[in-house]
């Protein structure tokens, strides 16, 4: 009885300690994407390099953090964060992404579908015909 009790506890906390998400910080946050421009010819083999513009805060206590990403052969997932950190002083700039870069390797001819999720919950749609 205690082996079957102890065998539960280390499931029940093994479970618990994974967490295949990245951690949250109380600072994150959806930056709002606002376009996209690609650099490079989408060709199988070659990598496509993809900037994206948009607002990140309006001071320099906010910043672009990470991009968390799910690739497929012939599908991006994207949610682009930013972090607001709290300082007592911030420059007085506003904040943009001026072309972030995120390259995408091309590994499939066909369509290749761009989702990037947006702070409301909705998506920013592209796609690229790869020869």
């Amino acid at each position: 009885m205690k082996l079957a009790g102890l065998i539960l506890f280390w499931i029940v906390l093994a479970r618990s300690g994974c967490s295949t998400e990245p951690e949250k910080s109380p600072g994150d946050f959806i930056i709002k994407v606002d376009s996209v421009n690609y650099i490079g010819i989408p060709a199988v083999g070659d990598t496509v390099t993809m900037k994206l513009y948009g607002f990140i805060g309006p001071d320099g206590c906010y910043y672009f953090s990470r991009f968390e990403d799910y690739l497929q052969p012939q599908r991006l997932d994207l949610t682009v964060w930013g972090h607001h950190a709290e300082r007592t002083a911030c420059t007085q700039v506003m904040i943009y992404m001026d072309g972030k870069e995120y390259r995408i390797p091309i590994t499939r001819m066909g369509w290749f579908y761009i989702d990037i999720h947006q702070p409301d919950g909705s998506v920013l749609q592209d796609s690229l015909p790869i020869e």
